[in-house]
């Protein structure tokens, strides 16, 4: 991999001991080792913009991560053992607040700590979600230049889509095959391909090809993953920072970088200016600095970036002050207005024998998985976990049993979800680190709740960045209510299609149990169709988790008084300072944020080029 990925902060990075941190920008150009660009954060934005602005060799970029290469990480490259990075060094490990509406319990995040980000650890599924929730974003939240059309050539752009050709076709016009991204089919297991998706097609929901074109999201599809032709996982780094990439001159890849706040000029000029960052190797050892000639660049994710605008003196200026902080600019919108996408666990179905990848949890029964793999990069270890979904807009359904209500519409428009039924042929219980009871394995499949009115935040929990933030998206907290009717039509319509006809081919019955606390309930019930909305409620708030899809605590909006970023991704009131990853989204998307992160940052890189071509030319 050529000269990349750094270990040793000597190599791109002045020592604070030697030279101090730097209060000007004469100061730090004069002191300290420089980039036209620092991009603090290696995720799905942080690897696309260094691999496309480093393409200008007249331009030299820094790109640092606070964990460590994902080049070695098998976990990080077999699509099926993604969950085995969980609770390890590759993962930030985080945990919410208590949530006063799930039995206050504190739920997992995991958030990726390795070169890709949670690119390098997720569950591969590439999807543009509903061109609605894009015009939504230009028409209601004013950000032009950010709807579907704006953002379309970009996903094309980015995309080198592998047709299947012992799968229906679908229109390669819609797909890119030019781009360094690798998108198409995995391995698709019969049980979901003959039970899931004709069963969805029985309960009303209709078949979906692609949904990843301009006609919207909504049915049941195959998925379109991010593995490449070798049968591995294809990240924003593998696709962005190849082997050819890191060797440029003009390009530094740093890991084990923890970026600990931005230095600002506030001496020079009428506005603070960005001038470099502070970053540590570790929590204990020493402070390095580096200087941006033109912007730093935030791409830590709707975690970390709020956590490192606040940590710099951008913020609420009470809670700033309060913490001993500078105030650099007040802003009331750093770390607000998180969403999340829960998810009330999935309903465990007890399959027959041979229909479920639950086998190969043995090390033994996986071994030749593994070989085929290895040797041909195929078969079961290729599956993403999540091959079927399903979206739909649970308005489409009625169910007259229910107390509780039906939801109102809060989707983006006529043909964007509200709702996504995801399965796994397997037991992804509690993120998979809860075995399942039965001998043979099991099918799980739930709702997630694509379009929640909850908002919750981000705040620092202490000066110290090593010191995780207080993570609270307080879910199910909207004053309707309507969050927690949508996920129970949502379950609702998940206990229809697991009683559909196509399925039973796949599934053993079990013993009837209407006990809510039962290990197979509510698949055990004995009258399913009316199990009571409080049943469903009590069950779900005492197993609910997080999809992994938390966004907008730097959201992008042209009022400094709402946002903290405007149509540029320029953070309102400072200069040569952006961010742009999932933190920067105005409202939460209705499906999955891998693929519009990217074709996002993809489009920045091209503004931002623009932008220092007319500033050059002017």
């Amino acid at each position: 991999m050529g000269r990349n990925p750094l270990l040793d902060p000597l190599h791109y990075a002045t020592p604070q001991l030697r030279v101090g941190p730097p209060v000007t920008y004469a100061t730090a150009q004069r002191t300290l080792k420089g980039y036209d660009y620092v991009i603090v954060g290696a995720g799905a934005a942080g690897c696309v913009l260094a691999g496309k602005l480093s393409e200008d060799e007249n331009t030299s970029v820094l790109l640092l991560e606070a964990g460590g290469d994902n080049a070695n990480v098998l976990a990080a490259k077999v699509p099926l053992m993604y969950s085995e990075l969980f609770h390890t060094e590759n993962d930030w490990d985080y945990y919410t607040a208590e949530q006063p509406n799930l039995a206050s319990r504190q739920l997992y995040w995991p958030r990726g700590r390795l070169m890709g980000g949670s690119s390098s650890m997720n569950t591969m599924m590439y999807h543009h979600c509903s061109p609605s929730d894009y015009d939504e974003w230009a028409s209601v939240h004013g950000c032009d230049g950010w709807g579907y059309d704006d953002l379309a050539p970009y996903f094309r752009r980015m995309e080198n889509f592998t047709p299947n050709p012992a799968r229906p076709s679908i229109n390669l016009e819609n797909r890119g095959s030019d781009g360094a991204w690798s998108t198409g089919y995995a391995w698709l297991s019969e049980i979901n391909e003959k039970g899931l998706i004709p069963s969805c097609e029985a309960v009303g929901i209709p078949a979906n090809p692609d949904i990843n074109t301009k006609d919207g999201t909504l049915g049941v599809t195959r998925f379109q993953t991010s593995i490449d032709q070798k049968g591995q996982r294809s990240s924003l780094a593998t696709a962005f920072l190849t082997p050819e990439v890191l060797q440029r001159p003009n390009l530094y890849v740093a890991c084990h970088a923890h970026v600990t706040k931005v230095h600002f000029d506030c001496l020079t000029g009428e506005i603070p200016t960005a001038i470099g960052v502070q970053l540590q190797k570790s929590r204990d050892s020493e402070f390095f600095n580096v200087h941006a000639r033109r912007e730093v660049i935030l791409s830590s994710g709707a975690v970390n970036t709020p956590q490192t605008l606040l940590l710099s003196g951008i913020g609420p200026a009470d809670e700033l002050t309060g913490l001993g902080i500078p105030v650099v600019k007040d802003n009331g919108a750093v770390g607000k207005n998180l969403k999340d996408h829960l998810c009330p666990t999935p309903i465990i179905c007890k399959a027959k024998p041979s229909y479920t990848l639950d086998y190969l949890r043995n090390p033994i029964k996986a071994l030749p998985a593994l070989l085929q793999w290895k040797m041909f990069g195929t078969g079961p270890l290729t599956s993403n976990v999540a091959e079927v979904a399903a979206f739909i807009r649970t308005a489409d359904f009625n169910f007259p049993g229910s107390a509780n209500g039906p939801p109102v519409d809060v989707t983006s428009g006529s043909r964007s979800p509200d709702i996504e039924l995801i399965a796994a042929p397997l037991s992804f219980i509690h993120h998979g680190e809860e075995a399942h009871l039965d001998a043979e394995g099991v099918f799980t499949i739930g709702p997630i709740l694509l379009r929640p009115l909850s908002t919750g935040s981000i705040s620092l929990r202490s000066r110290n960045a090593f010191e995780p933030p207080i993570i609270d998206p307080k879910y199910l907290s909207d004053e309707s209510n309507n969050d927690m009717k949508a996920l129970v039509a949502g379950l609702r319509v998940t206990l229809r299609v697991i009683r559909a006809a196509p399925f039973q081919n796949y599934f053993e019955p079990v013993p009837v149990n209407d006990d809510p606390s039962s290990y197979w309930w509510p698949y055990s019930s004995s009258d399913i169709e009316n199990i009571p909305d409080e049943h469903l409620i009590r069950w779900l708030k005492e197993k609910a988790f997080t999809l992994y899809h938390p966004v907008g605590s730097a959201r992008m909006g042209p009022d400094p008084k709402t946002s903290v970023v405007d149509l540029e991704c320029r953070v309102h009131g400072v200069k040569g300072l952006r961010v742009m990853d999932g933190s920067v989204f105005p409202q939460q998307l209705s499906g999955h944020p891998m693929a519009p992160i990217g074709a996002m940052a993809f489009k920045l890189s091209q503004m931002i080029r623009e932008g220092h071509s007319a500033d050059t030319r002017s």
